[in-house]
């Protein structure tokens, strides 16, 4: 395949998934953190520290997580990697900082959460 349409493939990739998304996202029981936060529906959000090393090593990039919760308790059931953050490093921390996010009761079925990493973090 020659490289011109190894980049068509990609950009015809790329737009199937952001339709794909963006049908998903619709979803009434999917809301954004966002969303969660202005209404109050979070009991524990940690924001994903940067780690030091990755900072030194000035890796970055953004991903987007799904977390999907038991509706009756709140409790966090699952953590899905919708988008990569392109850093296994990266998302090996997002995703452990996301696994004690906690929701009120009664109140989120799954949450989407976009993390960035960028040099400019703390």
């Amino acid at each position: 395949m020659c490289s011109l349409d190894l980049m068509r493939f990609c950009v015809f990739l790329l737009l199937l998934a952001a339709v794909c998304f963006s049908s998903f996202a619709a979803s009434p029981d999917v809301i954004t953190v966002d969303e969660a936060i202005e209404k109050h529906l979070l009991l524990v959000a940690a924001r994903p520290d940067y780690p030091y090393e990755a900072r030194s090593r000035k890796r970055t990039g953004s991903g987007l997580f799904e977390l999907k919760f038991d509706y009756e308790s709140g409790h966090l059931r699952e953590v899905h990697v919708v988008k990569s953050i392109g850093d296994d490093y990266l998302d090996f921390f997002t995703i452990r900082a996301l696994k004690i996010w906690q929701a009120k009761p009664r109140s989120i079925h799954t949450l989407l959460v976009p993390v960035r990493f960028t040099g400019r973090d703390r």
